[in-house]
């Protein structure tokens, strides 16, 4: 039997990269050869603290690459042809999947923490979880497929209308991707703010002007001097002090959208949860990333944006490990001790 290598997780902590075989296909599979995996935050718990859902397990969601073999002839067209991966396989039976939310079905699978994942040269992929690109895609930028994807959920789930003023905190690769899609969807003033001054450096390449580190900012005064109100916050750091904060900005009636993940209890004073009444804010939550084809595809949405310019990616990179050194990179981003945007793993 072929092999292949892999980053297999054994066991918590236990990620080893070894020759394993490279995966049979059933008739609507594909084998995908992978260009390039992207280290998401959520990657590290799975690999370093909690788990995935089973082992041994290869992780890796943000990927993408060349179809290479197929499971039918009837798809033999589709061989070399360069895609992305929706890495959510949905039951396709459950109430929420019979209704087009697929993002909230109740028995899916997932590549990458549920089955076999990106960290590997190649990927058993059903094939109606493949996106087609145009043939001068980059091949690293398969990787931001996923997460562009996942902000466009947020932006369209929190009904973002044209001419709000929006604030986004956390610039990690899904706030950056959040206050993007804002300022495409015609936000009046888009604030994009992180308490590292090299993230909103970034933010400013990719042409988000008003960004700014809260940490030497009045950031109530700069939005005070430009708008009359914020409409809509995406809480995409994790942070309590965000969330109040955020509270704290919004008009009348405005919405804070949260897909950032808190590790711990959030507390709220009186006088925030009395804001939330009296002005009626609406608080949402956004999970995954759409992926009903109808009436639109966000996966498609994503790589239009980004083949048109507009949303940037590529200056996202800040690292590229190959796969041999996978945990060299994931202690790099575990450590926080130095300065990492999106890493890729080149397998």
């Amino acid at each position: 039997m072929e092999k292949m290598r892999a980053a297999v997780l054994k066991s918590v902590g236990r990620l080893e990269v070894e020759d394993v075989s490279i995966p049979d296909l059933g008739t609507e599979d594909v084998l995908v050869k992978v260009s390039a995996c992207g280290i998401c935050g959520s990657d590290l718990p799975r690999i370093l603290t909690t788990g995935t859902y089973n082992f041994p397990t290869i992780p890796g969601h943000e990927f993408g690459g060349k179809i290479y073999s197929v499971g039918s002839k009837k798809y033999n067209y589709l061989i070399g042809k360069k895609v992305a991966v929706n890495p959510l396989i949905p039951c396709y039976h459950c109430e929420m999947c019979e209704i087009g939310m697929f993002e909230q079905c109740r028995q899916y699978d997932f590549l990458g923490s549920r089955s076999n994942g990106g960290f590997s040269e190649y990927v058993k992929v059903p094939i109606k979880n493949i996106v087609l690109l145009p043939e001068a895609f980059d091949d690293k930028a398969v990787v931001f497929l996923e997460p562009s994807a996942v902000a466009l959920h947020v932006v369209q789930n929190c009904r973002l209308k044209f001419g709000e003023n929006v604030v986004v905190f956390g610039l990690g690769a899904i706030g950056m991707f959040i206050a993007q899609w804002a300022k495409a969807f015609g936000a009046e003033h888009v604030f994009a703010i992180d308490i590292d001054e090299k993230k909103v450096i970034l933010a400013k390449q990719l042409g988000l002007q008003n960004a700014y580190c809260s940490l030497n900012t009045d950031i109530k005064k700069v939005i005070n001097e430009l708008t009359e109100g914020v409409d809509f916050v995406a809480e995409a750091s994790g942070s309590a002090t965000a969330f109040k904060q955020g509270i704290s900005l919004l008009r009348q009636s405005g919405r804070l959208g949260l897909v950032g993940r808190f590790i711990s209890n959030v507390m709220l004073e009186p006088q925030i949860f009395e804001k939330i009444l009296r002005l009626q804010l609406c608080i949402q939550g956004t999970w995954s990333f759409e992926t009903k084809k109808f009436p639109y595809s966000a996966w498609k949405q994503s790589v239009n944006a980004i083949v048109e310019g507009k949303i940037k990616v590529m200056p996202l990179i800040s690292h590229t490990f190959p796969l041999e050194k996978i945990m060299q990179a994931v202690k790099f981003m575990s450590d926080r001790k130095n300065f990492y945007s999106k890493i890729l793993i080149l397998p």
